[in-house]
């Protein structure tokens, strides 16, 4: 699991967010992006990280900052 996904499911579960399917209707997105977002899969693109934003606080400088670590 990648970084990015670690510190996007701790701020899902900081907000209650237990599932995917949670972590995706907050966002706004498919499930599926969601899931490959949490599974490290694949890194969320521009639109993917202001949903993550928006939902959970994670600025991208946030997200690379903890990569980079």
């Amino acid at each position: 699991m990648s970084h990015v996904a670690d510190a996007l499911l701790s701020a899902a579960h900081a907000r209650g967010d237990r599932t995917t399917a949670d972590m995706a209707r907050r966002m706004g997105v498919s499930y599926l992006a969601a899931y490959r977002w949490t599974t490290g899969r694949n890194a969320p693109g521009p639109a993917g990280l202001a949903a993550i934003e928006r939902a959970y606080g994670l600025t991208s400088a946030t997200l690379v900052r903890q990569v980079a670590a």
